[in-house]
């Protein structure tokens, strides 16, 4: 007999009906406690579910908490703070774009030349304009003027797009936490209550030294420490981010050498051959960091084809004294900071040969010096690309230096820190504290 379609339903709530009436009978006493523990088990995830629901939205960050971030340095007077002690004009924030810091808004004039800032009320232009005139380096060069007391000028030689990116560089004394106490293997900060953006929520942060990367392995493993940059090994449960630094080996070739002025010469030599002419090579190295595998494959082919390889290895700061401002090498292998801008031009532009410049390949072409110059001053991010790439092929051709991987590393850090930020680019080590303010340990419930 064929049941009529429209008679489910009915049959269906009957049925509901009638189990709802005699569960004590339709029921086994098993099936009875089968679907008691069932009802139980709904209850209590619901509420687990809701009460998590709620902490996540009625929580927010809490003050307190102490930081130690664990690094290898020989003293304490070689760390950097960066951002954790000082500030910029600008910042980057954790997007990578540019940000206000010291200076809450800017203006540029027409030709791109003259930069006008306002400053946050807590900070003094004659105070900046004092310090742009030790540091000399800093913003370009460009020429400081308070204008008044909330007012700065900065005025360049000539135009320069990434100028505002390049202000980021924290260079001035008003970071987050100020400097409470130094030891002989502890930098030990506190909160900056004048601090002039929002305030930290962690209220103090200790740096501590450790001899080798072996003895900073071991505070991590031990939770003697909350973070560190360059672990070999994580932790047990520690966060980890990957950053890309800002920084990387080149080798330039000094072209300014009687014996490697000619493109074919300096083809073979980077193709690891040994020219006619060339019996010895001079290489410096100005490094401090692990070099990379195919520069030592290079240094390897050329010794292999009969060219005497002399390696000098030296610090920068020795380097600084005669090697470098005299151009004393063949090839330099140097760890150079390209900072956030990657701007060739300090490497490749005529004006930078010799002295103090970066052009330490001594080259010198007038179609790249154009390229280079406009490359600086175009602001639009679809031309920049397609500058850059006309650069790359230019230097390409001259055969005069290798660029090799910007350097990566691991930060680490403990799994009771929350509000975990870092910016993905750092143009060095101490930008990991670039999102420092976001940090905290604790939480509070809000209504």
């Amino acid at each position: 007999m064929e049941i009529p379609l429209r008679g489910f339903s009915h049959v269906k709530l009957n049925t509901f009906r009638f189990i709802a009436k005699n569960w004590k009978k339709v029921f086994t006493s098993g099936e009875k406690i089968s679907l008691v523990l069932i009802a139980l088990l709904v209850v209590l995830t619901s509420t687990g579910w809701v009460y998590a629901a709620s902490q996540m939205k009625n929580s927010v960050p809490r003050d307190g908490g102490t930081y130690i971030e664990g690094m290898v340095a020989s003293s304490v007077d070689s760390v950097d703070l960066g951002r954790l002690s000082k500030s910029g004009l600008t910042r980057i924030d954790e997007k990578g774009a540019v940000s206000p810091d010291l200076a809450l808004s800017w203006e540029i004039s027409p030709d791109k030349l003259t930069y006008k800032f306002s400053l946050v009320d807590k900070v003094s232009s004659y105070e900046i304009s004092d310090l742009l005139k030790n540091n000399p380096s800093y913003a370009d060069s460009a020429v400081a003027q308070a204008i008044d007391a909330k007012n700065l000028s900065l005025k360049l030689e000539a135009p320069n797009a990434n100028f505002l990116t390049d202000l980021a560089q924290p260079v001035f004394p008003y970071g987050p936490y100020l400097v409470d106490k130094k030891t002989n293997n502890e930098i030990r900060l506190k909160r900056n209550i004048n601090y002039h953006l929002n305030k930290p929520y962690i209220d103090r942060f200790i740096v501590r030294i450790y001899p080798d990367k072996a003895a900073l392995q071991k505070a991590a493993d031990r939770n003697k420490i909350s973070g560190a940059l360059g672990l070999d090994k994580k932790p047990d449960d520690w966060q980890n981010k990957e950053v890309t630094l800002g920084k990387r080996h080149y080798l330039f070739i000094n072209s300014s050498r009687p014996t490697l002025k000619k493109t074919a010469t300096r083809t073979q030599l980077l193709n690891g051959q040994k020219p006619d002419g060339i019996s010895t090579l001079d290489i410096l190295e100005v490094n401090g960091e692990q070099e990379d595998a195919d520069f030592i494959a290079l240094v390897a082919k050329l010794k292999a084809a009969g060219v005497d390889v002399k390696e000098r290895k030296v610090t920068l700061k020795d380097a600084l004294k005669e090697d470098l401002p005299k151009r004393d090498y063949d090839f330099l292998y140097i760890l150079v900071s390209e900072g956030q801008t990657h701007d060739p031009y300090l490497f490749y532009h005529s004006s930078e040969r010799s002295g103090a410049g970066q052009n330490f390949a001594e080259l010198a072409n007038a179609d790249l010096d154009n390229l280079l110059e406009s490359y600086r001053s175009e602001a639009d991010a679809t031309k920049k690309t397609t500058l850059l790439d006309q650069i790359n092929k230019a230097v390409e051709t001259e055969k005069v230096s290798v660029t090799y991987p910007s350097l990566k590393s691991n930060y680490m850090v403990s799994p009771k820190l929350k509000g975990f930020l870092v910016s993905p680019t750092c143009s060095c080590e101490s930008d990991r504290f670039a999102q420092v303010l976001s940090w905290h340990f604790y939480e509070k419930k809000i209504k």
